[in-house]
């Protein structure tokens, strides 16, 4: 088949969605399809080229100005003619400016995977946002979201629980949900590279890891650190990421006394990603609401051995083996994070055994060559449906 992907975003603009379209494109390059990815140039500070080959797909930016903080617009309208010859043409939203493009004005089946609700941030810079500002985003969003969903053939998300507690994707019918995949060959060598064995979990070294904005929880966890540290004093805290909510947390830290227990590093390299999850006893991902729809971090974690501490929240409650890969904890409560933290911690083989437990699941139920299948599964009943209309 010939598969067209409409993303909003991509490469070198990175996020979740776009490591997503990237990786099932790949995945579905090497099940024999031909793949083209449209975007945007953003951002145009990185002048990227407006075609070029990666991975054995073709992308194509096309020129777009970005309007607030998360809103692509291309400086004139999607040219149709471009996708005459696709079979399928597969959106991913929000945001929805290319569904709204084709949804019914092209002959072929239209396939949506939504990623995730518009959702406004309830703090930024540690200052809480307004509700009445929330809801006059979310609102409009969630009505256009809904529209626009109705008329597409086949719509799909990543979990269940996700679509369960959408204010979109639950008025519409016939959702299906196909969990993100990983590609762990690339941590595998790298692990061998670095001679990673065993013997390299710290058993005294926690992880916090992730674009440092306020949907993520990291003050949560440091928030859990005066409780852990009371238990088991020589606990190291290592956080990993940049972002808006950095001088927050900075200053939270030296307010609860702990600097000498936290180590912080900004951006990293991939091996010393691979290095940092591999050697830490555990991997705590506390984020707070609907921008985080799954959490492939926690594919990374387990790919590298390491369980996981989650907020039970929709979508990334639903990733884990809950006992035998990690644990889930209420959101925003560092007291749940710190007590499942303690209990690893002085049972470090337990978190040992989860890790390699987690390991094993990213290699089945989150191998890509599985969910490629479902996928194309998919695309097949979108042909079938155009077909019968």
């Amino acid at each position: 088949m010939k598969i067209c992907m409409l993303v909003p975003y991509f490469y070198p603009h990175t996020g979740g969605t776009e490591k997503y379209v990237k990786d099932l494109s790949i995945a579905l390059t090497q099940a024999g399809h031909q793949v083209t990815v449209i975007s945007t140039n953003l951002p145009e500070e990185k002048k990227a080229p407006a075609e070029e080959m990666m991975n054995g797909f073709k992308l194509i930016r096309l020129p777009a100005k970005n309007m607030f903080s998360y809103l692509p617009v291309t400086n004139k309208p999607l040219d149709l003619n471009m996708l005459k010859d696709f079979d399928i043409i597969h959106c991913h939203v929000p945001s929805f400016g290319f569904l709204r493009a084709v949804v019914q004005k092209v002959k072929q089946p239209v396939i949506v995977t939504y990623h995730c609700d518009i959702t406004v941030s309830e703090k930024y810079y540690g200052i809480p946002v307004p509700g009445w500002f929330v809801r006059s985003v979310e609102k409009p969003a969630n009505v256009m979201g809904r529209m626009l969903l109705k008329r597409a053939d086949v719509v799909y998300n990543t979990t269940k629980t996700y679509a369960d507690t959408s204010p979109v994707l639950k008025h519409i019918p016939n959702v299906r949900h196909i969990p993100i995949g990983i590609f762990h060959d690339h941590i595998d060598e790298m692990q061998r590279k670095l001679g990673l064995t065993e013997k390299d979990k710290n058993p005294k070294q926690l992880l916090w890891l992730g674009r440092m904005a306020g949907n993520k929880g990291c003050d949560y966890m440091v928030k859990a650190m005066p409780e852990i540290l009371a238990k088991f004093p020589d606990t190291i805290l290592v956080i990993c990421g940049d972002g808006e909510e950095k001088a927050h947390i900075n200053g939270l830290i030296d307010k609860l006394g702990i600097r000498k227990s936290i180590e912080m590093y900004g951006m990293v390299t991939f091996d010393q990603l691979v290095r940092l999850f591999y050697s830490s006893l555990v991997y705590v991902f506390p984020s707070i609401n609907r921008l985080e729809a799954f959490g492939i971090v926690q594919l990374e974690s387990f790919a590298n051995y390491t369980p996981v501490i989650s907020s039970d929240i929709p979508g990334p409650n639903a990733v884990m083996d809950v006992g035998t890969t990690g644990y889930l904890v209420p959101k925003q409560d560092p007291h749940a994070i710190a007590e499942k933290c303690i209990e690893l911690l002085g049972n470090p083989q337990k978190a040992v055994e989860m890790g390699k437990a987690g390991r094993k699941l990213v290699e089945t139920k989150y191998n890509w060559g599985t969910i490629v299948k479902q996928v194309l599964a998919l695309y097949d009943e979108g042909l079938a449906k155009k077909k019968a209309a």
